[in-house]
């Protein structure tokens, strides 16, 4: 996929310029495209899938690579590799609908948040332990928590971990670590073939009709795209963000935060928010004259939530400075004001209603 998006309206634009249209909604339907699934397939979905799905595959090599001969090249390169299928996660992290939600890939690539500390736990045992390491095919069979990114960046980057000793390859890390990025590239190449236009879910996606299972209509396809925007913004927020923020930046808890280890907290955020900016725009909604400052108010306030996270300082340090709490407060903002216009707005002018989202009961 291309660099992210560079926002161009100044973080400080104060969030008011949106209050007075919030007033009024729309009264009479807008157009929806008649191809709306293939557009968000082919413009966007598939070609992040085959991102993700290549990112893994070149993070087990780059793996094989450094646990064959251990060098401060191929170190670096696992660690090249690492942020490569992060990224390309971020951006299809929020497509909680579908291929990702089925046989537990989701959880499986991403068994976060985890209060409990199991994967640290679990990663620890399986490690540390002297029993037999599982290969690929194995592991897919254990606990999500062993399987995905938080247990690999924890075998990447914690204390001692493979990438602080570049010149080691300790033999068990190394086989959990190559079970890890063999397992998530198992699953992204499921993921891409089962996004393809001519797969059981694509036919269904692209083409909706009534009597079919899953989408009956074009308005069916709009709701899953919206309820997909919905909730990627509200996790956004509300678990990966402001349990991060705290009450202030002496409160801040930058730990808290998913890929922290990995020094690519605020990245991730940026990717991730880039990422529903793209398959929001993927759509080509058409608007009514009077219903167009839906479509600005999505697409600015995306914008401004990503340079929320540009450029972020140093995670940590930057969370406990006032001026970067100050930032990212104003990115929580940004981001409940864009949920906002999305479910109270835009959804009900294509006569779309947002129901129960995969948050609700959480």
């Amino acid at each position: 996929m291309q660099a992210a998006v560079k926002p161009a309206v100044a973080l400080a634009v104060s969030l008011a310029s949106w209050a007075l249209p919030l007033a009024a909604p729309a009264v009479r339907a807008a157009t929806l495209p008649p191809d709306l699934g293939e557009r968000l397939l082919q413009a966007y979905i598939q070609p992040a899938m085959r991102e993700f799905h290549d990112s893994t595959r070149a993070l087990q090599e780059a793996l094989d690579a450094h646990c064959a001969r251990p060098a401060a090249t191929t170190s670096q390169a696992v660690g090249r590799e690492f942020a490569a299928v992060v990224r390309a996660w971020s951006y299809i992290e929020f497509l909680r609908f579908g291929p990702l939600m089925e046989q537990n890939r989701y959880e499986r690539v991403h068994f976060w948040p985890d209060p409990r500390g199991v994967v640290l736990r679990q990663v620890r045992q399986l490690v540390d332990g002297t029993g037999e390491m599982p290969d690929v095919a194995a592991l897919a069979t254990q606990s999500v928590a062993l399987q995905g990114l938080p247990a690999l960046e924890y075998l990447l980057y914690r204390e001692h971990g493979l990438l602080s000793q570049p010149a080691a390859a300790p033999r068990r890390s190394c086989g959990h670590a190559q079970a890890v990025a063999g397992n998530l590239a198992a699953i992204g190449a499921e993921l891409a073939a089962e996004w393809r236009a001519d797969s059981e879910f694509g036919r269904q996606f692209v083409q909706p009709a009534p009597g079919r299972a899953l989408y009956r209509d074009q308005r069916e396809v709009a709701s899953e795209a919206f309820k997909a925007l919905s909730t990627g913004l509200q996790f956004a927020r509300t678990v990966k963000l402001q349990p991060v923020l705290g009450a202030s930046a002496q409160d801040a808890r930058p730990r808290r935060a998913p890929f922290w280890r990995s020094g690519l907290a605020a990245r991730s955020q940026q990717w991730g928010i880039d990422g529903l900016y793209r398959f929001y725009v993927a759509g080509a909604y058409a608007y009514r004259r009077d219903e167009q400052w839906m479509d600005e108010g999505v697409r600015g306030e995306l914008l401004r939530a990503a340079q929320g996270f540009e450029a972020f300082p140093a995670w940590e340090e930057g969370l406990h400075s006032a001026e970067g709490h100050r930032r990212l407060q104003l990115a929580s903002l940004v981001l409940k004001n864009a949920k906002d216009i999305i479910d109270e707005h835009v959804a009900p002018a294509f006569g779309v209603r947002i129901g129960f989202n995969a948050l609700d009961g959480d």
